[in-house]
């Protein structure tokens, strides 16, 4: 089962599972969650929000940590409540069961140094990844980039070191193309 990612009016994420790329395979219903009471303004697009203002840039970049954490960001929308990440995040340590992507504080950080804080999905609110998994889905950040934001750093388990069992560290520079604006 792959990540569910589910962006109301507030930007709130839902990473349901993760499973091995054997398990990918079957077929699998997953449901929404109820969102008739949200007031939403944008368009709806399978479950996420997206606002009319929103700026989806497409990125090839990935971070690795030393105790086997690797996160790939595959592309962002920048909304007006929201800044959203497409991710595949992968934990292929041996040294524990299962790695936190959010024990710690977990960000984005604009050049000013503004921080958009991760809004945790209720279901799994440290997003842990199983030894040997692999998640895909979104990461929701609550708040919109300056728009004359020419970088961000995606911050995982804020001041923790990347070889760190518990909740390991990682920083991710991501470049905002100037042309996707």
């Amino acid at each position: 089962m792959k990540w569910i990612g589910v962006a109301s009016a507030l930007g709130i994420a839902t990473l349901a599972a993760c499973s091995s790329p054997s398990e990918q395979s079957g077929s699998e219903t997953a449901k929404s969650p109820d969102t008739s009471q949200d007031s939403v303004q944008g368009n709806s697009t399978n479950g996420a929000i997206v606002s009319d203002k929103a700026r989806r840039i497409a990125l090839d970049t990935q971070g690795i940590a030393p105790v086997g954490l690797t996160v790939r960001v595959k592309g962002i929308e920048i909304g007006t409540d929201a800044t959203i990440l497409d991710v595949s995040a992968s934990y292929g340590g041996t040294d524990t069961n299962n790695v936190p992507l959010a024990s710690d504080p977990t960000y984005l950080q604009d050049e000013q140094g503004n921080k958009l804080m991760l809004k945790p999905p209720k279901d799994n609110p440290r997003l842990h990844i199983l030894r040997g998994q692999q998640m895909d889905g979104q990461l929701v950040f609550l708040g919109a980039v300056p728009a004359g934001a020419k970088a961000l750093t995606l911050v995982i388990n804020n001041n923790n070191a990347g070889d760190d069992l518990v909740a390991p560290g990682l920083s991710i520079p991501l470049k905002l193309d100037s042309a996707a604006r």
